[in-house]
C-alpha cells in the first residue's frame, strides 16, 4: 500500500478525540506549512461542506458520541469499493485505567501501575494507502462482528479520511477569515482587526472560532507551530468592544471560545507527553515542549483578577470573567479533554527528565501552580451555576476529587524520588514541589470535608479527630512535615538540608500565625499536633545525635524552639544534646550545635537555662575554645536576664557563679594548657562573674566561695591565684564589709602576705613561666590593695616589712616586680582620703631606709603622689611626722636624686625635684617673695652639700696617700669617695636646671638688660684687633659687662695694665673660661699666643680690702637666685682644686652662670 508521492504518506492517527498518545511535532510527522497558492486553491476546490464549521456535538455528560463500546474494532476500506473488506484493521482496546471519557477522573493516578498502563499504551493509528483521487473510509463494528461476511457486514463509516493535503487545506479553509489571507495567522491578524474595529454580530466570531477549534482537535493532526504564532498574535483582542449592549449569544460565544482553547491547551499537553514518551529519557538532551506556552496562557486565564483581558473588561464594561474561567476549568476534568490527567503525566515527564531539561523548577512550578489556580474557592469552588448550561458548568466535586487524584499522583512520585536519591530531584525544585503540592493540598482540604477525612486517615494514617475547622491545617501541615521528615531521613544530603530548612521555616509561620497572631486564648489544635509529630518521631534525637550533620544541626534551630515555645521541650531534650557535645569526635558536629543552642535562648525560661549552665560546668578545660567561651557567655547573659524578669530581688542560683569561679581556679592551676587558652578562660570568667554580681550570688552562697577561695590560698595549691582573682572581684562589689570580715575571721591578711612572701621565692624558669607568674603577682597584688585600703589596722608591723622588703625590697624578684608593686601603692594612695596607718609607715620608715640599688622609675611617681596624700594627711589630729605636710617626701626626692646609682633615674629626679620648687601647685600660688626665698634656699642646701662633698673628698684623698699600703682601707675610702663624688656632682646638676628652669619659665622672665657698654677710650691697637668682653667685681656688688679692643700682639702684661686702668682695682684677680690665672706668669707673652680673648668672658674680682675705682653701675638688677649664686662664686673657685672630673663639672656650672648673667 505505498503511495508514488512519499511526502504525503503517513500514518494518521485516529479522528476521535481519545486519549491516544502521540506526538506531532516530531520532524517526520509535521506536515509542510502550504504555500499561499496552495491555500488559494485548497479554498477554490474544497467543498465547503465537506468539513462543517459547527462544533462536534456533545451530549451532557460530556461524550464524544453515545454508545462507544469498551473495545471496538476499526476497519479501513478503500472508499470507492463498498462491501469489500478493509485490507488492514485495527483492534483497539480502551483500558478503563486511561479513561474512557466518561467516568475518568484521574483515580488512576494513585495507582503507579495503572499510570504505566498509560504510558505504555501503543498510539492509536490508521494505516492507509490513499491517492489524490481516492481517501480511504473508516468503518466502526463491535468486536463479535469483526468477521462478518462482506454482505452481511454490521460495520458503519464512521467518516470519510481525506488525504493529507485535502485535509489541511480544508482544515485552514475553515479558519475565520480565511478567504481573505494567504496564511493561518494572517487570518488569525485579521480576526483580531475586525473584533478590535468592527461591530460583533451576535457573537458570530467567537462561535467561529471556538467551532474551528473544535473541528481542529476532533478531525486531524495538529499544526501546533501555527497555533503558536496565533497565541502570540491573540494578545490583540484586549482592548474588545464588548459592552453592556452586547447580546446573550455574545457572552456565551465569547466562553465558548476560551473553553475551545483551554481544550486546545490540553490537547498540546497531551501532545508533549506522548511525545516524551516516544522519545524515550536521554535520547534527546533538551527537548523542546511546546505546550508550556499554552499552559502560561491557561494559568494567566485562570486569575481573573490578574489577567489583562478580565481587567479590561471588569474595568471598562463590569463584566464577570468567572462564568469564562468555569467553563476554562471545566475542560480539566471533562472528557475528552481530561486536563488534570495530561497535567499530571507532563509533571511525571518533567521530573523524569529534570536532570535534561533547563528550567525545570520553573516548568514544574508552572503546572503545579496552574492546577493550584484551578482550586481557586473564592471564584470557582462553589455549588451555583455559572453559565447558561450544566454541561458547561464545572463540577465542584469532580474537580475536587480529580485534584485529590492529582496532588497523590505527584505526592507519590516525589516522596519515591527522595527515597530513591534521584540526582536530578535539586534542593530548589524539591522545594518548589513540596510548597505547591501543600497550597494544593490546603484548597482541597478547606472545600471538601469528605476529602479532609481521606487524607488524614487514609494518606497519612492519622486517627485521631480535629475540630471541623482546624481539619484542613493539621491534613496540610501534617502531609507537609511527613514529607519533611522523609527528605531529611531518607534523602541526599542536600534534600535533608533542604528539609530540616523547609521544617523549621514551616514552624516559625505556624508560631506567627496561630501563637502570635492568635488574637485569642485558646490554642490552635495545628501547635499541640506538630509538637507531637516532632517528640512522637523523635525529630530532636535525629537531628542533634551524634551522627548527624553539622549543617543539620544549624538549620534546626527552630525546630528546637518550637518546643520552647509551646513548653515541651523537657531536660530530656538537653541531655540529648548535650550527651552529643560530650561524645562526638567531630569538631563540626560540636561547633555547630553550640551556634544552634544560642537561638531558643530568647524563648527558653530560667529553669531551661539554669539547667544549660549545669551542663556548662562539666565541659572540660581543653574544649574550652573560642565558640564554647561564646556560646558560655551568651547562656550566662540570658540566664542573668530571666532572673531580672522575675524580679526575684537579689540571689540567683549558684550554677553561674561556679561556672566561673571554677574556670578562673582550674584555668590558673593546668599547666597543661596553652598560655593564651589559659589567659582566655580567666579573662571570659572574670568578666563574666563581674556581671553576674550584679544579681548575686546570695550571702550563703558567697561566703562558701569565699571560703573555697581562701582555702586554696591557706594551703598555697595551684588554684590559688585564680583564687585570688575571684575574691578581687566579689571585693570589688562590697569590699569594706566584706574585707573586714575575712580579715577578722578567716585572718585573710596574714594569709595573703604570707602566701605572696611564698609566691615571688618561685624563680620562673623559662618564659611561659615568666607570664605565669606575672599575672600571678598582679592578682595578688589587686588583693593587697583591698586589704591596705580597708583594712590596714590588719596588716601588723613585722609583716607589714616583710610585706615591703618582698614588693620593692631586697627580696622583689626583679625591677619589674618593683615598679609594679610602687603602682599598686600609688593607686592605693590616690584612693586614700584619710590617714593610712601602712602608707603613713612607707612614707616615715621604709621608703628613706630604700637602698639605692632598688630605685626603679616607678617610686618617683610614689614619691610625688605622697605630696598630695599629705595634704589629707595634716587635716589628722593625731599626725607625728616632723615635717609639713607639703614637705612630705621632698626629703626622699632629695636623697633619690643625690645618691641614684648613675645612668638609672637620677636625671627624672633631678628634673622632678627642681619642677616641685618652679611648677608645683604650691610654687604657682605663693607670693613672689616666698618663691625667691625658696629658690635661695635650695642655692644654700646645693652649696652646703658641695662644699660637705668637697671636704669629704679632700680628706680621704690626704687619707688615701698616707695608707696606700692598707688595701682594705682604700676599697673602704672608694666606696665612701664615690658616695661624696655623686652628691657633689647632683648638686651641681641641681643648681644648673635650676637656673635653665628658672630663666625658661614665664613667671620668672629676665629683667630687660641696657645695651652693652663700649669703652670709648681708643688706643694704639697692636696686630690684629680683637674684642674681650670683662666684667667687674667687688664684694656683694656687681658691675655690667663691658667690651675692651686690643690687639693680639698685646702683651698680658698689657692686658692687666687695662683692665686696672679700666675697673680702677689695684689688686684683683682674673677668672676666664672658669679658670684663675694670673697674668704676670705671662707677662711678655702674647693674646695670640696665650688666646686668652677666646676663652669667654673675664671676670675681674677685686682683692678685698680694695676699693678703689670708679663707682660702676650694672646694667640691671640682678634676681635674688643669682646674686646668692654671685655670692658663692669664690666658693665655686675654690672647687676647682679638685680632680680633673670634678673640677669640670664647676667650671661648666661657672660659665653657664656667666653666660645666663651676661643675657
Amino acid at each position: 500500500m505505498e503511495d508514488a508521492d512519499s511526502s504525503l504518506t503517513r500514518k494518521r492517527p485516529r479522528l476521535d478525540s481519545g486519549s491516544a498518545s502521540y506526538r506531532s511535532m516530531s520532524a517526520e510527522r509535521i506536515l509542510p506549512s502550504p504555500s499561499a497558492q496552495e491555500l488559494i486553491t485548497a479554498q477554490a476546490t474544497t467543498p465547503k461542506d465537506v468539513l462543517p464549521r459547527t462544533p462536534v456535538s456533545v451530549n451532557s455528560q460530556g461524550k464524544t458520541w453515545e454508545g462507544t463500546p469498551s473495545r471496538v474494532t476499526i476497519n479501513v476500506r478503500d472508499a470507492a469499493v463498498h462491501g469489500t473488506p478493509a485490507e488492514h484493521t485495527v483492534s483497539v482496546v480502551r483500558d478503563p485505567a486511561c479513561g474512557d471519557g466518561d467516568n475518568n477522573e484521574l483515580s488512576h493516578l494513585s495507582d503507579p501501575d495503572a499510570f504505566e498502563k498509560c504510558k505504555s499504551e501503543p498510539p492509536l493509528a490508521v494505516s492507509s494507502s490513499s491517492s489524490p483521487s481516492r481517501s480511504p473510509e473508516i468503518e466502526v463494528a463491535d468486536v463479535e462482528d469483526i468477521n462478518q461476511e462482506p454482505g452481511h457486514t454490521k460495520w458503519r463509516i464512521l467518516r470519510s479520511v481525506p488525504d493529507a493535503n485535502t485535509l489541511r487545506n480544508e482544515i485552514w479553509a475553515s479558519f475565520p477569515f480565511s478567504d481573505r489571507a494567504h496564511h493561518l495567522w494572517e487570518s488569525a491578524d485579521e480576526m483580531a482587526r475586525h473584533m478590535q474595529e468592527e461591530p460583533i454580530e451576535d457573537g458570530l466570531m467567537f462561535r467561529q472560532l471556538s467551532e474551528w477549534i473544535t473541528l481542529y482537535l476532533a478531525a486531524t493532526e495538529p499544526y501546533v507551530s501555527q497555533w503558536l504564532d496565533f497565541n502570540q498574535r491573540g494578545t490583540a483582542v484586549l482592548p474588545l468592544p464588548f459592552g453592556p449592549d452586547s447580546s446573550r449569544g455574545d457572552i456565551e460565544s465569547f466562553q465558548d471560545m476560551f473553553a475551545s482553547f483551554a481544550a486546545l491547551t490540553f490537547r498540546m499537553v497531551e501532545i508533549d507527553c506522548q511525545y516524551l514518551r516516544s522519545v524515550g529519557i536521554g535520547d534527546q538532551a533538551k527537548p523542546e515542549l511546546l505546550s508550556l506556552r499554552y499552559v502560561e496562557w491557561l494559568r494567566a486565564v485562570l486569575s481573573p483578577v490578574k489577567y489583562p483581558l478580565w481587567r479590561h473588561l471588569h474595568l471598562v464594561y463590569n463584566y464577570d470573567a468567572t462564568p469564562t474561567v468555569s467553563a476554562v476549568i471545566s475542560q480539566a476534568c471533562r472528557s475528552p479533554s481530561n486536563g488534570l490527567s495530561s497535567m499530571s503525566q507532563m509533571l511525571h515527564h518533567l521530573l523524569d527528565r529534570a536532570r535534561d531539561l533547563s528550567d525545570v523548577v520553573d516548568k514544574v512550578a508552572l503546572i503545579l501552580d496552574t492546577v493550584f489556580r484551578m482550586l481557586e474557592p473564592n471564584q470557582l469552588l462553589r455549588d451555583e451555576t455559572l453559565g447558561r448550561e450544566q454541561s458547561a458548568l464545572l463540577s465542584r466535586d469532580a474537580l475536587l476529587t480529580n485534584a485529590y487524584a492529582f496532588f497523590r499522583s505527584a505526592s507519590t512520585l516525589l516522596q519515591t524520588f527522595v527515597t530513591k536519591q534521584v540526582a536530578a530531584l535539586s534542593h530548589d525544585l524539591c522545594d518548589a514541589i513540596i510548597r505547591h503540592l501543600s497550597a494544593i493540598l490546603q484548597r482541597i482540604t478547606a472545600a471538601s470535608d469528605e476529602l479532609t477525612t481521606r487524607v488524614l486517615k487514609e494518606d497519612l494514617e492519622i486517627q485521631q479527630k480535629f475540630p471541623a475547622a482546624a481539619a484542613p491545617v493539621i491534613a496540610e501541615e501534617a502531609w507537609k512535615f511527613q514529607i519533611l521528615r522523609k527528605c531529611f531521613l531518607e534523602g541526599r544530603m542536600e534534600i535533608r538540608i533542604q528539609g530540616v530548612e523547609s521544617m523549621q521555616h514551616d514552624l516559625v509561620n505556624i508560631h506567627r500565625k496561630f501563637i502570635l497572631g492568635n488574637p485569642t486564648s485558646e490554642l490552635h489544635p495545628v501547635v499541640p499536633f506538630l509538637c507531637d509529630f516532632i517528640v512522637d518521631n523523635k525529630l530532636i534525637d535525629y537531628l542533634v545525635g551524634v551522627e548527624s550533620h553539622p549543617k543539620l544541626i544549624r538549620s534546626s534551630g527552630n525546630i528546637v524552639g518550637f518546643l520552647v515555645v509551646n513548653r515541651r521541650y523537657t531536660e530530656a531534650e538537653t541531655d540529648k544534646i548535650w550527651n552529643t557535645v560530650s561524645e562526638s569526635q567531630d569538631p563540626g558536629v560540636v561547633g555547630a550545635l553550640i551556634q544552634m543552642l544560642p537561638t531558643i535562648f530568647n524563648y527558653s525560661d530560667y529553669s531551661q537555662l539554669l539547667y544549660l549552665v549545669t551542663k556548662l560546668n562539666r565541659v572540660p578545660l581543653n574544649a574550652w575554645d573560642t565558640r564554647m567561651t561564646t556560646y558560655a557567655g551568651t547562656l550566662l547573659t540570658h540566664t542573668a536576664t530571666r532572673w531580672k524578669e522575675k524580679r526575684q530581688g537579689y540571689g540567683m542560683d549558684e550554677p553561674p557563679y561556679h561556672c566561673c569561679f571554677r574556670l578562673l581556679r582550674e584555668a590558673s592551676g593546668d599547666a597543661s594548657l596553652p598560655f593564651t587558652n589559659r589567659k582566655a578562660m580567666s579573662l571570659f570568667a572574670s568578666q563574666a562573674l563581674e556581671t553576674l554580681l550584679d544579681v548575686g550570688p546570695t550571702d550563703n552562697d558567697r561566703l562558701r566561695l569565699y571560703e573555697d577561695c581562701i582555702g586554696d590560698i591557706a594551703k598555697r595549691t595551684k588554684f590559688a591565684t585564680g583564687s585570688i582573682c575571684a575574691i578581687n572581684i566579689l571585693l570589688r562589689h562590697d569590699t569594706s564589709t566584706d574585707i573586714a570580715t575575712l580579715a577578722r575571721d578567716y585572718h585573710l591578711s596574714d594569709l595573703v602576705i604570707d602566701e605572696f612572701e611564698h609566691i615571688i621565692g618561685q624563680v620562673p624558669l623559662g618564659p611561659q613561666d615568666l607570664r605565669l607568674f606575672d599575672e600571678a603577682l598582679t592578682v595578688r597584688l589587686d588583693l593587697l590593695q583591698h586589704i591596705i585600703l580597708s583594712s590596714p589596722d590588719s596588716i601588723d608591723p613585722k609583716r607589714g616589712w616583710n610585706l615591703w622588703d618582698a614588693m620593692v625590697g631586697s627580696r622583689a624578684p626583679s625591677d619589674q616586680a618593683r615598679d609594679s608593686a610602687l603602682v599598686m601603692l600609688v593607686n592605693t594612695t590616690m584612693s586614700l582620703r584619710r590617714r593610712n596607718r601602712f602608707i603613713d609607715t612607707c612614707i616615715d620608715e621604709y621608703l628613706p631606709n630604700l637602698s639605692p640599688r632598688f630605685f626603679t622609675r616607678n617610686i618617683l611617681f610614689f614619691v610625688s603622689q605622697i605630696s598630695q596624700y599629705g595634704n589629707f594627711v595634716e587635716q589628722t589630729s593625731n599626725h607625728t611626722s616632723n615635717l609639713p605636710a607639703d614637705m612630705l617626701g621632698m626629703n626622699v626626692l632629695w636623697r633619690i636624686a643625690l645618691v641614684a646609682p648613675p645612668h638609672t633615674v637620677e636625671r627624672k629626679a633631678i628634673e622632678t625635684l627642681v619642677a616641685s620648687y618652679i611648677d608645683s601647685p604650691k610654687a604657682r600660688g605663693a607670693p613672689k617673695a616666698a618663691i625667691e626665698r625658696m629658690h635661695v634656699e635650695v642655692v644654700e642646701r646645693c652649696v652646703r652639700q658641695l662644699t660637705t662633698a668637697a671636704s669629704h673628698l679632700r680628706a680621704i684623698a690626704l687619707g688615701a696617700q698616707s695608707g696606700e699600703d692598707q688595701p682594705m682601707i682604700t676599697a673602704s675610702l672608694e666606696e665612701e669617695a664615690l658616695e661624696h663624688r655623686l652628691s657633689f656632682s647632683r648638686s651641681l646638676l641641681i643648681l644648673r636646671e635650676l637656673f635653665y628652669k628658672i630663666r625658661s619659665h614665664p613667671s620668672y622672665s629676665p629683667v630687660p638688660s641696657a645695651p652693652l657698654q663700649v669703652n670709648s677710650d681708643v688706643e694704639e691697637i697692636k696686630g690684629v684687633p680683637v674684642t674681650i668682653r670683662y666684667q667687674p667685681f667687688s664684694g656683694a656688688s656687681n658691675r655690667p659687662i663691658k667690651s675692651l679692643q686690643i690687639g693680639d700682639l698685646e702683651t698680658a702684661q698689657d692686658l692687666a695694665q687695662r683692665f686696672a686702668s679700666l675697673t680702677g682695682f689695684s689688686r684683683f684677680t682674673v677668672i676666664v673660661g672658669g679658670q684663675k690665672i694670673n697674668l704676670d706668669e705671662y707677662s711678655d707673652a702674647t693674646l695670640r699666643t696665650t688666646r686668652f680673648h677666646e676663652r669667654g668672658l673675664f671676670l675681674i674680682k677685686n682683692i678685698h680690702g680694695d676699693e678703689s675705682g670708679p663707682d660702676l653701675t650694672p646694667a640691671r638688677v640682678l634676681r635674688p637666685l643669682e646674686k646668692e649664686v654671685m655670692a658663692y662664686f669664690s666658693d665655686f673657685y675654690q672647687f676647682l682644686s679638685l680632680d680633673e672630673g670634678l673640677s669640670q663639672n664647676v667650671r661648666f656650672l661657672i660659665h653657664l652662670v656667666e653666660e645666663l648673667i651676661s643675657r
